[in-house]
């Protein structure tokens, strides 16, 4: 497959943007993760589209964190890296902390983003469903939190081994950069609610019925208030909807921007 990795200057910060397949643009926007290398649910897009996916400042080898203090200095961010792309109205697809930033751009330059689909979005304060604790060091509870079957090869395989483990490095920047946005107000904007109605294009939500770190009233609470959004539930799925149900959740957000 097709693929290309720059480095942009985007308003001072050094912004890492991997391109991948073949077709028209689509935006990815990354979760709290920080898959900002190609995995096969990326691969699955770029069968239909070019895929874009830049890593958010503080996060793999994009810097500029100096510059974030909160998740509308990283819209803004991204306001900028779209118009060095010179694109509009592109479809996004976008992952929990992704998709909490992509309605946040949406909010402010409505033309910039076309069809949305979002994943397992961060980003709301719902009553009765408080979102669990992401920042905890042990990877044994990262796993409980985040996959339905925390045994399972995804789910062994997802986070570092050990201290020693080269990716180590870059999941702590990844937390770092997280917590920039999301620490407090934890990982939610408390005026995003009450603007939902104003994103009024067509918006998937997709949504692993297991989610144990935001549970799925998040979901419904997304899909019952965007004016123009549907939910699709997963079955035996956790947080990690991308890695647990990659071919599900593609066939899914392709489905729905193949036909809006």
């Amino acid at each position: 497959m097709k693929t290309e990795n720059k480095t942009l200057n985007i308003a001072g910060k050094k912004t890492q943007l991997t391109i991948l397949g073949e077709g028209p643009p689509l935006l990815y926007l990354h979760s709290a993760g920080g898959e900002t290398e190609p995995i096969a649910f990326h691969q699955k897009l770029a069968e239909k589209y070019t895929v874009y996916l830049p890593a958010h400042p503080g996060f793999a080898l994009s810097e500029g964190l100096d510059q974030i203090e909160d998740i509308q200095d990283l819209a803004w961010h991204y306001v900028d890296l779209l118009g060095e792309l010179n694109l509009e109205n592109v479809p996004v697809v976008s992952y929990s902390l992704g998709a909490w930033t992509a309605a946040e751009v949406k909010l402010i330059r409505p033309n910039l983003i076309g069809p949305l689909v979002m994943i397992a979005a961060a980003g709301l304060h719902v009553d009765g469903s408080p979102m669990e604790e992401l920042f905890i060091d042990s990877f044994d509870k990262l796993r409980e939190l985040l996959f339905f079957d925390p045994s399972s090869k995804q789910a062994i395989d997802y986070f570092p081994a050990d201290t020693n483990d080269p990716r180590i490095l870059m999941w702590l920047r990844a937390r770092e950069a997280t917590a920039r946005v999301g620490w407090n107000p934890y990982l939610h904007d408390p005026k995003l609610a009450g603007h939902l109605h104003r994103l009024d294009g067509p918006v998937q939500v997709i949504w692993g019925r297991h989610d144990k770190l935001i549970p799925l009233a998040h979901g419904e609470y997304y899909a019952e208030h965007l004016p123009n959004a549907k939910l699709a539930v997963l079955e035996e799925c956790g947080h990690m909807v991308p890695y647990e149900k990659t071919d599900e959740a593609a066939a899914l957000a392709l489905d729905f921007l193949g036909s809006v």
